[in-house]
């Protein structure tokens, strides 16, 4: 006999036995053992109208995924600050100590991410610790993009291993993407601007920094001047840092610094960062920005203000602290 000949025959009161069965499985939450020896017939028979019920349309499963973006926050942050896109991410109810806060939105927003990246580009590459783990997320996504060319774009940090580093950040999206890495073989500062530029126009940092015009898309991390990897290594002097302490300084981005209200300080630091100019980064195609936590809402306050990021992504408390340090007027 065939399914619709089946279909047709079925008695009312076969329908109602379905029902009866399909209300003890999905809403008294019975066993199909229970639901059988209740009603005098077997397991398998038991399992055979599940699976009828579901045929017939008399039960329908329906998964309902939590929604893991702040829309009504995402409109905000765009309309407030005047950027293309927010990623926020919804939180857990419990609570993240500050690595699993990274990690959480890293991997939550690499699907989105990975929706920018397209066959071909030319992509640029910052650090940073939720940048670290972004790209970790986006190398546990399926992709087709391929034929990348990933561009570092700020001289490693130090000489210890780090997944913040540039440099891992870049390897680890290049093999994500299938795409060529093009590394900066340099620090990322140097104290003496003379032996800095002369760095910058060797041959081999010439090889990377030609790309910088033409980046089409570039990811970044924003640090503080407090405890950002640039003053952890060593490689800010104090001096420097009490210099541009004063001077209003609340983070770097590729080793450029700015105060609260977006104005550049890099006039303040008396050496040089090796990587890509502000101009550069100001003329990039598009710029996304990944940080989280209270310490990064000054950092992400001030680079909001230069007007040079076209996409944030955060979590939802540092998107509702961002809106309440920057209130519509």
């Amino acid at each position: 006999m065939s399914r619709n000949n089946y279909k047709e025959q079925i008695s009312l009161n076969d329908l109602r036995l379905i029902v009866q069965v399909a209300e003890k499985y999905y809403i008294q939450q019975l066993t199909q053992s229970q639901i059988a020896e209740q009603l005098g017939v077997s397991r398998s028979t038991v399992s055979r109208m599940l699976s009828r019920a579901r045929d017939e349309g008399i039960v329908r499963i329906q998964i309902n995924y939590p929604e893991i973006r702040h829309k009504k926050l995402e409109v905000n942050l765009c309309e407030r600050f005047s950027i293309n896109e927010a990623i926020v991410i919804v939180l857990p109810k419990q609570y993240l100590e500050e690595g699993e806060l990274r990690n959480w939105v890293g991997i939550q927003a690499a699907p989105f991410v990975n929706q920018m990246i397209q066959p071909k580009m030319i992509v640029g590459i910052g650090r940073g610790r939720t940048l670290a783990e972004l790209a970790y997320g986006l190398s546990r996504v399926p992709n087709n993009c391929y034929d990348l060319k990933l561009v570092q774009l700020l001289g490693d940090i130090d000489i210890n291993y780090s997944p913040a580093r540039s440099t891992e950040i870049t390897r680890l999206l290049s093999e994500t993407y299938n795409g060529k890495a093009y590394y900066l073989n340099a620090p990322a500062l140097v104290a003496d601007v003379n032996l800095g530029m002369a760095l910058m126009k060797s041959s081999t940092i010439q090889q990377v920094v030609r790309f910088y015009n033409s980046l089409d898309f570039a990811m970044a991390g924003v640090g503080t001047l407090a405890n950002s990897p640039l003053v952890i290594s060593g490689l800010l002097r104090p001096a420097d840092i009490r210099k541009l302490a004063r001077a209003g300084a609340v983070g770097d981005i590729c080793g450029h610094f700015y105060n609260i209200n977006g104005d550049l300080l890099d006039h303040v630091y008396s050496g040089i960062a090796i990587g890509i100019s502000w101009e550069q980064l100001r003329n990039c195609s598009k710029l996304l920005v990944i940080a989280t936590g209270k310490d990064k809402v000054e950092p992400l306050l001030g680079i909001l203000r230069t007007g040079t990021v076209d996409i944030l992504v955060t979590d939802e408390n540092t998107a509702q602290e961002l809106l309440r340090a920057y209130p519509d007027n």
